[in-house]
């Protein structure tokens, strides 16, 4: 499942950004195993999973709307796997408040990384490394709430979704900064 929605989001990317994309002035075009190297060597396997249908060699801001368009996409599930256990009636108060705020930060995630995609489609990078740390610090502020409930299977996919996020962000980082 996960593949897939990863290829459908890069299938799109690829689709939206062949006819429509403009080159960014001063940004890069590297080899995807060079930026995966460069950008995230800790997350090297995630980057090329998350790239592997693409290109081999592209503008690193089509790479950044990829792996932004896929956090997104990501975020939005854990919103509906909280949604989903938010549903159960025999849930905790405190879990359900847990639950309930680390959807809330997944609102504001979303948010950043549409956000995020705007400005690199669009190569306006004023707001765009801040838009990555508010990003960070949503999915972060998740794993905060769910710490006392480490065995909610929105834990893992936070886990997972904080990979995501950083890969986003530090490939990102090779047109914004870190």
């Amino acid at each position: 499942m996960k593949r897939a929605a990863a290829t459908l989001v890069l299938a799109l990317a690829t689709l939206l950004l062949a006819g429509h994309y403009e080159a960014c002035d001063n940004v890069p075009t590297m080899y995807m195993d060079d930026m995966c190297h460069k950008a995230c060597p800790h997350l090297y396997e995630l980057c090329r999973t998350t790239l592997e249908h693409g290109a081999a060699e592209a503008e690193v801001t089509v790479y950044a709307i990829v792996t932004a368009k896929y956090a997104k996409l990501s975020y939005q599930s854990a919103i509906a796997a909280a949604d989903q256990l938010l549903q159960n009636s025999l849930l905790a108060g405190d879990e359900r408040t847990a639950l309930s705020r680390c959807k809330e930060s997944y609102y504001e995630a979303v948010s950043s990384m549409a956000y995020i995609v705007n400005d690199l489609f669009n190569c306006s990078f004023s707001s765009t490394k801040q838009r990555y740390i508010n990003a960070t610090a949503a999915v972060a502020a998740c794993q905060d709430d769910l710490r006392a409930f480490q065995s909610s299977p929105l834990y893992a996919v936070n886990a997972a979704d904080q990979d995501k996020t950083m890969l986003a962000f530090n490939l990102g980082g090779l047109i914004v900064g870190k």
